[in-house]
């Protein structure tokens, strides 16, 4: 990679999207991933963000304590979720990167119009069961296929309104099953080498201060500005994507 005004811009979304990450529990794959992209394919972006996830992910859930009571309530969606890590995998493999682009961009687009829209959605106990294997299949897909996985478990917390600490906890645990599952899926179809590994290593030690940060930050942060920043940042994001992908 060379030192120019695109791999400044590269560095700063990555700090951004781990500051964004430590304050919020996600957001890092949906910001990082296409920025990582302009640099390079975006295959190549999608294996080198998993270690730095997993990294992230697991801080957040052995921040404070370890709920059991989370893999327990949430087996099944993450027991579904790796299926669908393998099958999204599998076509991130046999894809053109102009339509790997396009669903990203899309996926990113709809969880800006759902935040915004301010959707009240309440799933009761019942409707969870029902739904945790499509939840859990639908996002290990487009976490395979685009390193997206984020709205859709993010859309579905919200809707069992669970509390701040919980939320997080729960969904960094959902990312780090899917962040697991996606390193075996990687490695079956040789896509991670050591030249993506020696890159990812990179990445991690850089991203490692912006998550800080935010982790810092975290009960700091006035929670409508920062909601308000980040969804103008992944409209943005999800814009150029689209754009790029159909011209």
């Amino acid at each position: 990679m060379s030192f120019d005004l695109t791999t400044v811009a590269v560095a700063a979304a990555l700090l951004l999207a781990a500051f964004v990450k430590g304050t919020s529990g996600m957001g890092f794959p949906m910001i990082a991933t296409p920025m990582v992209a302009l640099l390079l394919d975006i295959r190549t972006a999608v294996v080198i963000l998993i270690i730095p996830n997993l990294l992230m992910d697991a801080t957040q859930i052995f921040r404070g304590s370890l709920s059991f009571e989370i893999f327990r309530r949430f087996k099944w969606l993450l027991l579904w979720t790796i299926l669908g890590v393998f099958l999204g995998t599998r076509v991130l493999v046999m894809l053109p990167a102009w339509i790997l682009n396009l669903t990203l961009g899309i996926t990113i687009l709809a969880f800006v119009a759902w935040s915004l829209l301010r959707v009240e959605l309440r799933i009761s106990t019942r409707l969870e069961k029902n739904l945790s294997p499509f939840v859990g299949v639908l996002s290990g897909f487009l976490n395979g296929m685009t390193n997206a996985a984020g709205p859709v478990p993010a859309i579905y917390l919200y809707s069992l309104r669970l509390p701040k600490v919980e939320f997080i906890k729960s969904i960094a645990t959902i990312f780090i099953v899917t962040k697991l599952s996606q390193l075996a899926a990687v490695s079956t179809w040789n896509l991670f080498d050591r030249a993506t590994l020696e890159l990812s290593f990179a990445v991690t030690l850089f991203v490692l201060a912006g998550f800080y940060l935010g982790l810092k930050a975290q009960d700091r942060v006035n929670q409508e500005t920062f909601n308000r920043a980040l969804m103008a940042i992944l409209f943005a994001i999800g814009v150029v994507l689209i754009w790029r992908s159909v011209v």
